[in-house]
């Protein structure tokens, strides 16, 4: 049973989670991508992600994965691969744009957020990391 503390904690995480949403949505308005589209390219670029695989980190069924990728492919932002290991599995890659897109677009998402920490103390906010780190490893069941 939940004691006032994790209810505490569950409001909070679900307050920043919010707060946070609202940042990264505006930023990726601003950047001509939907949320999803910027998620999808954030992911893509530091992985070769499957359908299946964006899919789970998306948290929405594979048939939406085959839109988005179909609207950022038209933009040239990525393109499909066969994985080299299994053809049945086909993964995306950025393309020289999407590479470049995505990299200002995780830019305008982290001076958004410094902007409104610049009064906090740098110790305070390596101590406010390590936490959300420890949270984000936690909620993922790490």
């Amino acid at each position: 049973m939940a004691t006032a503390p994790d209810d505490e904690l569950a409001e909070s995480l679900v307050h920043l989670f919010r707060e946070m949403d609202g940042l990264f949505s505006t930023v990726s308005r601003e950047a001509g991508l939907t949320p999803q589209q910027a998620q999808l390219l954030c992911h893509a670029q530091h992985t070769r992600p499957s359908f299946t695989e964006l899919a789970a980190l998306l948290h929405c069924d594979k048939t939406n994965i085959t839109g988005l990728v179909d609207r950022l492919q038209r933009r040239d932002l990525l393109t499909r691969r066969p994985d080299p290991h299994d053809r049945r599995i086909t993964r995306v890659h950025l393309t020289p744009e999407g590479e470049t897109l995505t990299t200002a677009f995780q830019q305008s998402v982290n001076a958004a957020v410094a902007t409104r920490f610049t009064a906090w103390p740098a110790a305070r906010r390596a101590t406010l990391t390590q936490a959300l780190t420890g949270a984000t490893s936690a909620l993922r069941g790490d």
